[in-house]
């Protein structure tokens, strides 16, 4: 049975609002220190916004990767399913400015369809220009501003003398670049704007890449945003991970090593180096030792998590998702730099797989 754009979604109260703008994002797509994740979560709690549309999760959605999630209760399941859910949601900024926030689980199937349907909203709201946000692995130490990256669908579109890209590129393409280039093949330009986010923190929540985006997105919108709270988490984080880098003379001296190959590439041609792609040979020596930072950080974060209620860590840590059944007992702070030590005089096991990393 054949799909058409109308059937994949439910128009909700806000059907049929104007705006020029059309911000998308997406959970499980290109998103390192959930950075866009707690941007598009800030908006949302911050800003006055209603539901426009809510996309069937059955036609788009395998649940293989989107399962629902289940709460027990006393051994007896609950009938109140969590569902994975893509939904178009109006949004004001603090100026009263409308913007489309096209958020949510991202679709596994009949992307063309779903861009048709988006296309067809646009087209009847008036969009003139969409944006995306993501955190992207880079090599950039966490005591550097975060740098924000502009990918295009027009060289026009480019803004000059903007932070660029040092290398051609070709990666899967999430969902958002998919609907991106489709609509700007129909004359709907589009802007993704990529946070750099230091490759030892790019598992965890990371506001200071968040608030950048946030940053930049208003800038290029002329909106007004609410970027406070990112910005406090952010403080926070500089100052804990501060603490742990000044108490350990290893750490602080690759993250020393770091701030010199930020600095060199950033103060030549402009381009600061994504993971991976055209970083310096130097870097590239120094990534077992941000892994150590990576494992320490990690378990100082994890140490803080536990101590904070459930509503603060869900609005400041990007949630984990541990592949056993029962979670293990998370090292001390202590014990991982015994471990990182151990390593340095080889007398230890690698370092760990950090969660989600490939």
């Amino acid at each position: 049975m054949s799909i058409t754009a109308t059937d994949l979604y439910k128009d909700g109260p806000a059907a049929g609002a104007k705006a020029k703008i059309l911000l998308i994002h997406f959970d499980g797509a290109i998103d390192a220190g959930a950075a866009g994740r707690l941007a598009i979560g800030q908006m949302l709690r911050s800003l006055h916004n209603e539901r426009v549309a809510t996309f069937d999760a059955d036609a788009l959605m395998d649940y293989r990767s989107h399962r629902p999630i289940v709460t027990v209760n006393d051994w007896v399941s609950s009938p109140d399913m969590v569902m994975p859910e893509t939904v178009l949601d109006l949004v004001e900024d603090d100026m009263g400015n409308p913007i489309l926030v096209l958020h949510g689980a991202e679709p596994d199937s009949h992307w063309e369809s779903f861009t048709n349907a988006i296309n067809g909203i646009c087209e009847r709201a008036g969009v003139e220009i969409t944006f995306s946000l993501h955190g992207v692995p880079s090599g950039v130490p966490h005591t550097r501003p975060t740098p924000v990256h502009v990918q295009a669908t027009d060289a026009s579109l480019l803004p000059a003398g903007g932070t660029k890209i040092a290398n051609h590129m070709q990666f899967p393409a999430p969902l958002s670049t998919f609907v991106q280039i489709r609509l700007g093949q129909r004359g709907i330009g589009g802007l993704a704007l990529l946070g750099a986010v230091p490759y030892y923190m790019s598992d965890t929540g990371y506001p200071a890449a968040s608030s950048a985006l946030l940053t930049s997105f208003a800038k290029f919108a002329d909106l007004s945003l609410p970027v406070g709270d990112l910005e406090q988490g952010a403080a926070q984080d500089q100052e804990n991970i501060e603490k742990l880098v000044e108490s350990n003379p290893e750490i602080s001296h690759t993250v020393s090593n770091l701030e010199e190959h930020f600095d060199a590439w950033s103060g030549g041609d402009g381009a600061i180096p994504l993971a991976g792609m055209a970083k310096p040979a130097a870097a590239r020596d120094e990534d077992k030792s941000t892994k150590d930072i990576g494992d320490v950080i990690e378990a100082y974060l994890a140490q803080v998590s536990r101590a904070k209620a459930e509503e603060l860590e869900s609005f400041q840590r990007a949630s984990r998702v541990d592949d056993s059944g029962t979670p293990s007992k998370p090292d001390t702070l202590e014990d991982v730099l015994a471990r990182v030590e151990a390593r340095r005089k080889g007398k230890g096991p690698g370092p760990a797989t950090p969660r989600h990393r490939a």
